[in-house]
């Protein structure tokens, strides 16, 4: 029988904090978009995707461990920024491209508004999932002594 995951509190705030750097993220940079597609057209756009498929994954990366160290008391990372980032980037992008090619709605501060709400718990099991750090361990942890020789 499948296990049903409840909702707690952490997993609630860390989404909402990944989804909500996310939608600023993608909202400055719909924004800055045609500021950057019109400087020098080719170097423009160039610097356009390494913000985008760059800069931006190491950023939410960051956000998402920052998180998981708060939050869940774990210590180092299995995958780097990066990789972490892109993943929770990856998956919040097909989220929109959907939403514009099915139904027509571009992104927009009301469509990011309610992204917030709708996809905080999605996005915390998301961000605990995509890392796994280790559990701090306790105070009364036992020593193992060396092998003897």
């Amino acid at each position: 029988m499948p296990r049903i995951l409840k909702l707690s509190k952490q997993v609630f705030i860390h989404g909402l904090v990944i989804i909500t750097v996310l939608v600023i993220i993608q909202l400055l940079l719909d924004a800055f978009q045609s500021a950057f597609l019109l400087y020098m057209p080719p170097i423009g756009f160039a610097i356009f995707l390494v913000v985008m498929f760059g800069i931006q994954p190491i950023v939410i990366g960051v956000f998402n461990i920052i998180m998981l160290h708060r939050i869940y008391n774990c210590e180092g990372w299995q995958i780097g920024f990066w990789l972490n980032g892109f993943f929770l980037l990856v998956f919040f992008s097909t989220i929109n491209l959907l939403l514009q090619t099915s139904f027509g709605i571009p992104f927009s501060l009301a469509v990011g508004i309610v992204e917030v709400f709708l996809l905080s718990y999605p996005f915390g099991y998301l961000g605990k999932f995509s890392n796994r750090g280790t559990k701090t361990a306790s105070i009364q942890q036992e020593k193992v002594s060396p092998p003897s020789l």
